[in-house]
């Protein structure tokens, strides 16, 4: 599960192919824009254009000068630094599509989704992150990142080192897949209890 480069394209002479994808992802994040399938979702479960786009919650103020890099499986932003640390989080918007058709009739958004099953997220990545990341969960009403599975914290001294390694091995080729794997089957099995 390679990034999907964003950035100007190198000529094939210029690089491999692995290279290209290693200069977007150690290279500088691209702008990040609101996924079509979150506004969408708040507008067929009742929200106002108002609530959408105003305010600390809204999608706009989510992603207001969002920077990151687009993956099959979603996206990851630069949140904001906090010390020597720089919030990165991730996003899993293929999550939500495959779920689509599950959740038609659900009076759930996805982020009240996201917030039932936040809690077992944290545990379930920390073994395999590498050191200097630690992953923290985004559930709780006063999150920024409404639609955030996790915020990574990176260290900000060793970030392009720890940030290419974070975004091509293990985390989200190995780890990431078949946690989102489980998160749709219990996503699947909530919205059918509901």
């Amino acid at each position: 599960m390679r990034p999907i480069a964003h950035a100007r394209r190198l000529s094939s002479r210029a690089a491999s192919s692995r290279h290209a994808v290693d200069a977007v992802v150690v290279g500088n994040p691209v702008p990040i824009g609101i996924p079509a399938l979150f506004l969408a979702d708040q507008l067929s479960r009742g929200r106002t254009a108002e609530q959408i786009l105003s305010g600390k919650r809204g999608l706009i103020a989510e992603y207001a000068g969002a920077e990151g890099y687009a993956y099959a499986l979603g996206s990851s932003h630069r949140s904001q630094r906090l010390g020597r640390f720089v919030l990165w989080r991730v996003v899993p918007v293929a999550l939500w599509e495959r779920l689509s058709d599950v959740r038609a009739g659900s009076p759930l958004l996805i982020e009240e989704l996201l917030t039932l099953v936040q809690p077992g997220i944290p545990p379930a990545l920390e073994p395999h992150l590498p050191s200097g990341v630690v992953a923290r969960g985004c559930q709780g009403a006063s999150r920024r990142s409404p639609h955030a599975l996790v915020h990574a914290a990176v260290d900000r001294a060793a970030r392009r080192y720890r940030c290419s390694r974070l975004a091509r091995e293990p985390f989200l080729i190995d780890v990431l897949p078949p946690l989102l794997n489980n998160i749709e089957r219990g996503v699947a099995d909530l919205v059918r209890r509901v």
